[in-house]
């Protein structure tokens, strides 16, 4: 089928199937959505407009947030002052990183080395977390204690919201929040200014920015993946918006029937993601995210 803006021959299948695994991998590990979303774009169906494959692939991961989040929401595993502060953040960084990318970016060739280095350092970063995993600190700990006491409720069919997200505290200079039993606190400035950062990043190289949203909540943070995954999608949908909106704006018309097939696969996949995620132990969450992002990295660094 020929998609006209685009300038593509791509069967739908293989865009559904696409769509299909960026769902079910973002909604599931809350990292490398847009990355494997851009992959396919360029490498898959061989789009060679960068100024349009960066908000078609926000947009494919955006509607993993949509679809996913009411979902993690019932499960109460969305601290929501977070996201909104995150969110707050990436607003002022996705018109920023867009505007810059729009100009600075527009070519493949200048695209792709930008978007490889990108990816590697991160597909690195997370690795060597895997390799330190057995090394724990007590806050790490106080993490997979916490996503331990909630899948031991998953298991036992209690009300799940019993040892989920609980606002415990909130001013200007700390929050705190309990999920399974285990008590979380943040100045809110840091999630704010990263926010800002990531999603200048994220929207210059049209990604969600899960793959630094994840590790900076995972690493810096210290919280459960539990949480991590909705608080994160919601954050992420929020600078997307901003950033897709900001491209369009810029003059980049978007290839809709070709978005229309990738959506579809997209809302599939995320449906499945949360039912899968909630049943799969933190380490192997972490490992997959880390595997995902090593493999892509190493092909955009031109390894094989």
């Amino acid at each position: 089928m020929y998609f006209e803006i685009a300038d593509l021959t791509v069967a739908p299948w293989l865009l559904l199937a696409w769509g299909l695994l960026v769902g079910l991998v973002f909604s599931t590990v809350w990292a490398a959505g847009g990355i494997i979303a851009s992959v396919g774009m360029i490498s898959v169906f061989g789009l060679q407009d960068a100024n349009l494959v960066k908000p078609m692939a926000q947009a494919m991961t955006l509607v993993t947030p949509l679809v996913a989040v009411p979902l993690y929401a019932r499960q109460c595993r969305v601290v929501y002052r977070l996201a909104l502060l995150l969110g707050a953040g990436g607003v002022l960084g996705a018109l920023l990183g867009s505007g810059l990318s729009h100009r600075l970016l527009a070519d493949m060739s200048l695209f792709k080395p930008v978007f490889a280095l990108l990816v590697f350092v991160i597909a690195a970063q997370l690795f060597w977390q895997v390799l330190r995993h057995g090394a724990q600190s007590m806050a790490l700990t106080r993490a997979m204690r916490a996503a331990e006491c909630y899948e031991r409720q998953v298991r036992s069919g209690g009300d799940l919201c019993e040892k989920g997200v609980v606002c415990v505290e909130a001013s200007f200079r700390r929050f705190i929040f309990s999920f399974g039993n285990e008590h979380f606190a943040f100045n809110p400035l840091l999630p704010f200014f990263t926010g800002l950062v990531i999603a200048m990043l994220s929207s210059a190289l049209g990604v969600g920015g899960g793959f630094l949203l994840v590790p900076f909540m995972s690493i810096v943070m210290r919280l459960p993946m539990l949480v991590i995954a909705g608080t994160s999608a919601l954050a992420i949908a929020i600078h997307s918006i901003a950033s897709i909106s900001n491209y369009i704006r810029l003059g980049i018309e978007l290839d809709l029937p070709m978005l229309a097939f990738l959506v579809t696969g997209v809302v599939a996949g995320s449906w499945l993601g949360p039912a899968v995620s909630k049943h799969v132990p933190e380490n192997g969450r972490r490992g997959l995210r880390a595997a995902i992002l090593v493999m892509i990295g190493l092909r955009y660094a031109g390894v094989f």
